[in-house]
Formats: C-alpha cells, sequence, structure tokens
C-alpha cells in the first residue's frame, strides 16, 4: 500500500499518445456510445500502461466521487459479517476500481492515473473522500470495529486469519 500513497504524491507523467474509441464501442453501464467527448483510459501501476475504460468519462466520474463514500457507508449498514471481512481485508479504496469496466492487467496493482479524451487532461485516480498514510490507517482501525467474532455462523470463516482478525478488542494485524 506504500507504493500507492508514493505514487500520489509524484505522479508517473510519460509521453504516452493516448488513443480513440473504436467504432461501436459502448458504456457498459449506460450502453450509450462513446465516443471522443466521452472517451476514458486509464494507467495502471506498476506497468504504467494505459487501457481504454469500458465505461463512459460521466459513469468514471460518479465513481470517482461515490466509491469511497458507498465503501465506508456499506460497512456501517450490512448485517453480513463475510462481507464485512471481505471488504476490510483490503482496507479502504484509494483509487478507482471496476473488475469488469477497469481491468487490471496480470501483475498491476491498481489505477493510478486517468484520461479524458474530452479534455486531453490526465489526472488522479484517487478517489474523493479517500485518505492515505497513517489517516487511512487510522480509518482502517476504526472501521474493522464491525467486524463482530463471537456468534458467527458458519461459512463466515472465511479469511479471518489471513485477515489478522482475532478478536474484537484487538483487530489489528
Amino acid at each position: 500500500m506504500q507504493d500507492q500513497e508514493k505514487h500520489q504524491q509524484k505522479p508517473q507523467q510519460q509521453n504516452h499518445k493516448h488513443g480513440v474509441p473504436p467504432d461501436g464501442m459502448e458504456c457498459l453501464c449506460t450502453m450509450e456510445d462513446i465516443t471522443e467527448e466521452n472517451y476514458v483510459e486509464y494507467q495502471s501501476y506498476p506497468s504504467l500502461k494505459w487501457s481504454p475504460a469500458l465505461y463512459e468519462q460521466s459513469v468514471v466520474e460518479e465513481l470517482l466521487k461515490t466509491q469511497f463514500h458507498d465503501y465506508v457507508q456499506r460497512l456501517g449498514t450490512s448485517n453480513c459479517q463475510a462481507e464485512l471481512r471481505r471488504m476490510l481485508g483490503k482496507g479502504p479504496p484509494i483509487y478507482i476500481e471496476d473488475v469488469n469496466a477497469l481491468p487490471l492487467p496480470d501483475g498491476d496493482e491498481y489505477i493510478c492515473q486517468l484520461y479524458y479524451s474530452s479534455d486531453g487532461q490526465e489526472r488522479s485516480a484517487m478517489l474523493d473522500g479517500a485518505v492515505q498514510g497513517d489517516e487511512r490507517q487510522a480509518l482502517w482501525d476504526e472501521l474493522k470495529r464491525f467486524i463482530v467474532v463471537e456468534g458467527k455462523e458458519e461459512g463466515d470463516d472465511d479469511d479471518d486469519e489471513e485477515n489478522g482478525y482475532v478478536n474484537n478488542d484487538n483487530n489489528k494485524r
């Protein structure tokens, strides 16, 4: 995770010629045509490879605005301990992600930059409200309080020991 934080502090800029959407490209969310007015590319780390997003710009912008806040809200409202453990296993998200429309190339860890064809600009892929460093760790520790160890149901055991959840009083790795 420290690599993510280093990257955010000093974004990698390359002289990359961005592409254009192929004819007939459609947004996986809205089913609208993706054109040069709404085409997005994303750069993944550590390869720094650019790939075409399968969402149009408005959907990517909505994810940037809502993904972190939705994560925190789901943690506060979910009553499924297995879901909570899965969500907390990775910790609070920092960067936009979507396995279907923004798949990572093999070996890459996260999306670090976005390119909007509409304005020709590259920008950070950091989520609105996301935190890093000590602030992220403090938030992660606070969010772990949603985990309940006693009274787990059968099948709720997935990844507890791997994620370092031992008891409710000491949810530290």
